[in-house]
């Protein structure tokens, strides 16, 4: 299955089903054909963390129930691992006025995968990440 790396903090929002849009500056097409939506893909959270102004914003958009799960999270614990997984349902860009995701707290664009049905892993598996969309085998990396 493929994986997307991105920073932990706002994919354990995705995996939480609390963000339901995940903003890239590039799109998705050029990896993965829109006939071949929906497609499931792992989340694998970068070793970098987000910067203080990301933080900010993530807690501004939460709400207090949420804000209290989001600090308990051992952020160091997630780097590097893939966390879970979502599906990918379709593709919004800045020119998708009116369409749920880009009218969404959490866009920003200039393209988002929108997303659903997001499932939090209860281990973080190790794996190295990479650019853009990477095979990953799972299972292989339990072992």
């Amino acid at each position: 299955m493929k994986a997307l790396s991105g920073f932990a903090e706002y994919f354990w929002l995705l995996a939480m089903n609390i963000k339901p849009v995940e903003n890239r500056k590039w799109s998705l097409t050029r990896q993965i054909k829109r006939d071949d939506l929906p497609v499931t893909v792992y989340l694998h959270c970068s070793k970098t963390p987000v910067s203080a102004e990301d933080k900010a914003f993530i807690l501004s958009k939460l709400t207090p129930e949420q804000r209290r799960q989001f600090e308990w999270v051992n952020w160091d614990s997630l780097r590097g691992c893939i966390i879970g997984e979502v599906t990918i349902t379709d593709e919004v860009t800045n020119e998708d006025i009116g369409h749920p995701a880009t009218r969404s707290r959490w866009f920003f664009g200039p393209y988002g995968f929108v997303v659903k049905d997001g499932k939090l892993y209860d281990r973080p598996v190790k794996c190295r990440g990479q650019l853009g969309f990477f095979e990953v085998n799972l299972e292989a990396l339990k072992t």
